[in-house]
């Protein structure tokens, strides 16, 4: 463009001259200049603006709306999930058909010393197998048991109930299960599911080595009866024997929480057992047990 306007310049210039009496040596035809600036615009680029490049454009960051915070408007009062339980049998489930050897797939924490008692009794109390077995675990699920049991019944079948139990370092009781079966003499396996993952009975209140004062031991829990037997809540000194004693009356079947009291007269601290249990409607003894260690106090 520079050079466009230059060479107009020069051309009036020189078109100016002429005008004032300045002969040009060689003489332009009439209208040259005109012709000159015509072909000169003509050859040069269009003016046409080039088109423009796109301008990037960079999206709004989305920043999320939090919703505004509530505070709550109730205190939930509902008890704890109840723990896993200290022993779960995998398997044989309740009323499984069995033949000789029982496999037992189970979930134990050991007790004191790592022992654990299984037992098979027979339809008239008749011990028919016995094993004692020492195991040690860190898992919360307890160490993990698989052993076969041997046995011999006097009839085709007949009623059996296997049971596992394990006992604190003062011999006094600590976790009892068990599990009714129909033993038999020839035949098959026909095994039902195993127990629930989760704790038959459980405290919530009072928790392990909670300290009692005044004579009174408040309970608040929860357990699932197995028969309609009462359900007994028994407090035992150090050296096992009852310190007090609470009985309920609880379904079958069905999950209730309970709220009890046991009433208790010690002289000095001591480190008692709080031990729920059920009597077993076909056989002798508990057909289950479950206990925590509590502190008492006068």
């Amino acid at each position: 463009m520079k050079k466009t306007i230059s060479l107009l310049l020069a051309l009036l210039f020189l078109t100016g001259c002429n005008r004032a009496g300045v002969s040009p040596s060689t003489p332009l035809p009439e209208n040259h200049v005109y012709t000159v600036v015509a072909e000169t615009m003509a050859a040069l680029p269009s003016s046409t603006p080039a088109p423009l490049l796109p301008i990037a454009t960079v999206a709004p960051t989305n920043t999320p709306t939090l919703p505004p915070t509530t505070a709550p408007t109730s205190v939930s009062t509902a008890l704890p999930e109840a723990p896993r339980p200290a022993i779960q049998v995998l398997s044989p489930g309740t009323l499984s058909k069995v033949v000789s050897p029982i496999v037992l797939k189970s979930y134990i924490r050991p007790g004191a010393n790592g022992l654990i008692q299984v037992e098979l009794l027979g339809e008239d109390g008749r011990l028919l197998a016995r094993e004692i077995l020492r195991r040690e675990s860190v898992l919360a699920e307890g160490a993990y048991v698989s052993i076969e049991i041997p046995f011999e019944t006097r009839a085709a079948a007949e009623l059996g109930r296997l049971q596992i139990s394990t006992k604190d370092d003062l011999d006094r009781p600590l976790e009892t299960e068990s599990v009714h079966l129909l033993l038999l003499s020839v035949g098959s396996n026909d095994l039902n599911p195993g127990m629930s993952p989760y704790a038959r009975a459980a405290f919530f209140y009072p928790t392990s080595k909670t300290e009692i004062f005044g004579g009174t031991l408040p309970i608040i829990g929860e357990m699932q009866a197995y028969n309609d037997n009462p359900v007994v809540l028994d407090l035992l000194n150090d050296e096992g024997k009852t310190l007090g004693t609470r009985t309920l009356s609880l379904a079958a079947g069905s999950r209730e929480e309970f709220e009890t009291t046991i009433e208790y007269d010690v002289d000095e601290q001591v480190e008692a057992r709080l031990v729920i249990r059920q009597a077993d409607e076909k056989f002798e003894g508990s057909i289950y047990l479950h206990s925590q260690a509590v502190v008492i106090n006068p």
